[in-house]
Order: structure tokens, then sequence, then C-alpha cells
């Protein structure tokens, strides 16, 4: 506990000595345009008009409960991702990272000192979309439930997981930018976050399932819009545990495998 809570020490001193205010103002404003321009542009552009073959992909879900739901997960997706991703080349750049591959400190409660720091940050923004969401007439009453806390504590352990492999995917690349930007953008487009995924082609609705967000916004929708159990939806949890397995696995093999060629170049 001594690690991750100074990991986590550590990291937020860098943020609010680094950028006080910004981050903070960053996160708000980001949340609420998940949710404004939505609204804009069925409310004003579209008048509201839903197609019934959105209705049917979506079991009747009202379209802003819809969007609510798929961009309150994905911003937690998107800061769970960049900041544990990010944290073994950022600890590179700023030339702390040979210390820290020296220090007895378990990588393991490393990563989860940077998860538990970025996830009080992400919170902010969750919160943002939730709030601004309920005010533009979601029904968010099936939130406050047991089950819903499951479901978001699953899928930030599933990004947690997924993490792990773009840490090495960063660190190895030795690029933070492209790798991240391209995997968000590409993620909002192809998990189901602002459209059921039944509109995209075959091939892609295949490819957008080896993503943990996809099955963990189905879940989430199906439990607070469907008020659906935790049982009903197993396959989705069986599939997000799979994907967090996979990707916690090969995450951890190959830090494993760069931090002992990084090791061999220091010593060699």
């Amino acid at each position: 506990m001594g690690i991750i809570f100074s990991t986590y020490r550590k990291n937020r001193i860098g943020i609010r000595r680094a950028v006080p205010w910004s981050f903070m103002v960053s996160r708000v404003v980001t949340g609420a345009t998940q949710i404004i321009f939505p609204y804009v542009i069925c409310f004003h552009l579209m008048k509201g008009e839903i197609s019934d073959e959105f209705s049917q992909y979506t079991n009747g879900a009202d379209y802003m409960t819809y969007i609510v739901l798929g961009s309150a997960l994905n911003v937690l997706a998107v800061s769970t991702l960049m900041n544990v991703g990010r944290a073994l080349i950022t600890e590179l750049r700023e030339g702390t990272l040979e210390m820290l591959l020296l220090s007895p400190a378990p990588r393991r409660e490393y990563f989860i000192g940077c998860l538990l720091e970025q996830t009080t940050r992400a919170m902010l923004e969750f919160g943002t979309v939730i709030l601004l969401g309920a005010v533009f007439g979601a029904d968010l009453r099936a939130l406050v439930s047991l089950r819903a806390l499951a479901v978001i504590l699953l899928a930030v352990c599933s990004f947690f997981c997924m993490g792990l492999t773009l840490s090495s995917v960063m660190l190895y690349t030795r690029d933070t930018y492209i790798t991240q930007n391209t995997l968000f953008i590409t993620m909002s487009l192809i998990c189901g976050i602002a459209y059921p995924i039944q509109y995209l082609p075959g091939w892609v609705q295949m490819a957008a399932q080896v993503f943990p967000l996809t099955p963990a916004v189905s879940l989430f929708r199906n439990v607070v819009i469907q008020n659906q159990t935790l049982m009903e939806n197993h396959l989705l949890i069986l599939q997000a545990v799979v994907l967090s397995a996979v990707y916690l696995l090969t995450g951890a093999l190959w830090n494993q495998r760069l931090e002992r060629r990084m090791m061999e170049s220091i010593f060699g």
C-alpha cells in the first residue's frame, strides 16, 4: 500500500504543480462537449427524429440516455489508457525510468498507483457527463445501483489491463501521440459510443470486439437502460474478463522483456 499511495502522491503533486487549474477545466470542458454536441445535432439539426432502425438496434432506448452512458464510459477509457499507458514513457522522458527499474518497488503496485490517481481525476469528467446528461433529459435513475457500480469497476479494470499493453507499445515505439490518438479515435468510432455498431460493416463489428470498451458499453446500457441483471449479461462479462486477461498477460510479459533489455543497455 505504501508503494501505491507514494505513486499516487507523486503523480498528483506533479499535476498540481504543473497544471493546477487547467487540468480541472479541461476535464470539465471535455465532459461537457461529449453531451452538448450530440444534443445540438439531434434536437436542433435533426429535430429529434430518430429512425426506426436506431430504435430496433437499441431496443427502444432513449437517444440522450444512450449517448450519455456511452460517453461516460468512453471518458473513463481514454483517461485510464492515457495515464496508465504513458506512465513508463513519461518516466523515460523525465529521466527517472532507470531509477524506477533499479528500485525494489514492484511494477504492479506502481501501475495501480497510477490507476488510482487518474481515476480520481477522471471522475470529474465522468461526473460532468452524468450531470449534464441528466440536465438534458437522460434517464439515469438506474445508475444509482450496485449493478451499475459493478459494471463501472469491471470496465475500469478492463481499461487498466489494456493500458498495460499500451504502455509496452508506447515504450517500444518511443511514441505517445500517434499511438494514443489513433487508438482513441478508433475506439470512439467502432465501439458503439455514439451509435450502435450494427450500422458498421461486419468486419468492423468483429474488430470492435477486441476492445474492452465494446462489451463494457453494451453491458452498462443493458443494466441502466433495460434494467437487466448481471447474470442476464454473463456473456458480455465473460468477454470483458477474457479480454482483460489477454491484455494483462501481454502487457506484463512485454514490459518484463522491455525492462530486461533496458537494464542490459544500462549495465552493458
